[in-house]
């Protein structure tokens, strides 16, 4: 009879556990679903911006954007298996940035893929600045540049980046 009992009462205690172990996995999986869903938008937001800057920097390769995990150089652009180009971006960087900050990224990125279209063997800093510049301000540069250098913990000066912020005149 007492373990009957026991079968008894184990009967609701498991369902029970039961019960709260899938509440949690399912709060879980649906925070997975949410934390994906936030990457999917940073992915078509960014997409739009690459779209957008291509079409100002008459770039006509398709330029594809992926959002990973870990990227060393937190956003890097190279040719793509069958033509164009892949833009990566490190989660965590690309979520630290403001919209101004994202789209002087990725006109910098966009102007490294101007250079390898045009002249591959010039590949710069400096000169994927001078290309992104057509299209974003100096000044949009340089907060992009500041988030990098702190997540890098490197300290350096933007100018070597970016040029004299006043070329003199010729």
């Amino acid at each position: 009879m007492r373990n009957e009992l026991n079968r008894k009462a184990r009967l609701p205690l498991c369902l029970l556990v039961g019960i709260l172990c899938s509440v949690a996995f399912g709060k879980r999986a649906r925070v997975s679903a949410a934390e994906g869903a936030t990457h999917q938008v940073d992915l078509v937001r960014i997409q739009q911006i690459v779209d957008d800057l291509k079409g100002r920097l008459a770039i006509p390769q398709p330029v594809t954007v992926s959002i990973v995990d870990r990227n060393p150089l937190m956003a890097s652009v190279e040719p793509a298996s069958g033509g164009g180009f892949a833009l990566s971006f490190e989660s965590s960087f690309a979520e630290r940035l403001t919209e101004d900050e994202l789209t002087a990224a990725v006109a910098h990125e966009l102007g490294h893929v101007w250079i390898y279209t045009h002249f591959p063997y010039l590949q710069t800093e400096q000169l994927a600045n001078e290309i992104a510049m057509r299209v974003v301000s100096r000044e949009s540069l340089v907060p992009a540049y500041a988030q990098m250098f702190e997540r890098t913990r490197i300290a350096r000066d933007v100018n070597e980046y970016l040029g004299d912020p006043h070329p003199a005149d010729h």
